[in-house]
């Protein structure tokens, strides 16, 4: 089956990758588990010899011959995963489809205790980025202030059918506590790494905020020093 350029499908192929995966999510028995385009079930049908019940948010309903065999504990829901409300669950466990990769992180909170995710290796390690380096930005403060995160491994394109042009980097996500006030935060960190490359007082005053005396750039910043400075600013 053609693999769909707008809706971000490569298909998993290598069931070493789903093992590792499924490993890696350290599932019991007891467990629900939720997996984002489940694709051609390579990953769903390891999950389903570990948990009580996964739930498959699919909606390519092309794929409906591969998936309506799975095993009786998956539960296939045919939707959008970013306008589908997702059933409360464990754990997440998905090779997501590239094009939604960072829809779907920002979604990841309790009570989901783990996500284990296929990504985009470059998207990856922009995640787990450290302030002065060149892939940190919105993406690394983001996740590091939402989850504790690991790049745990690389896989090569090859285990994807079409072949893309990049590696699959698998990460482990832990949920956070959100940060208070997180939705007014959360924009304020937008609006600042406008201006990565700039001084810090003169992109808060690029942003609409008063200075604060910071003389480093905004790529340089911690993520706590961004909490402070959102709390100094704050009403």
């Amino acid at each position: 089956m053609r693999a769909l350029k707008r809706l971000g499908q490569n298909f998993l192929v290598e069931p070493a990758v789903a093992s590792y995966m499924t490993k890696l999510a350290e599932i019991d028995k007891s467990e629900t588990v939720l997996e984002i385009g489940p694709g051609k079930g390579i990953i769903t049908r390891q999950l389903a010899k570990k948990a009580k019940t996964v739930y498959a948010i699919e909606k390519d309903h092309r794929l409906a011959r591969y998936l309506l065999g799975l095993p009786r504990n998956v539960e296939l829901i045919w939707g959008d995963a970013l306008k589908t409300e997702w059933p409360k669950t464990d754990k997440l466990v998905a090779n997501l489809p590239f094009n939604i990769s960072s829809k779907v992180v920002l979604r990841v909170q309790a009570p989901i205790k783990i996500a284990i995710l296929g990504l985009q290796k470059e998207f990856a390690k922009r995640m787990i980025a450290k302030p002065g380096s060149s892939n940190y930005g919105r993406l690394s403060v983001t996740c590091n202030l939402l989850f504790d995160a690991e790049l745990k491994k690389v896989f090569p394109s090859s285990v994807f059918e079409p072949r893309p042009e990049v590696e699959l980097g698998i990460v482990k996500l832990v949920p956070k506590e959100l940060p208070k006030n997180w939705d007014k935060l959360e924009i304020f960190i937008r609006d600042l790494f406008c201006y990565p490359g700039k001084n810090t007082d003169n992109a808060l005053k690029l942003a609409g905020f008063d200075k604060l005396g910071i003389d480093k750039k905004v790529r340089e910043l911690e993520p706590k020093e961004l909490i402070e400075m959102w709390t100094q600013l704050s009403p």
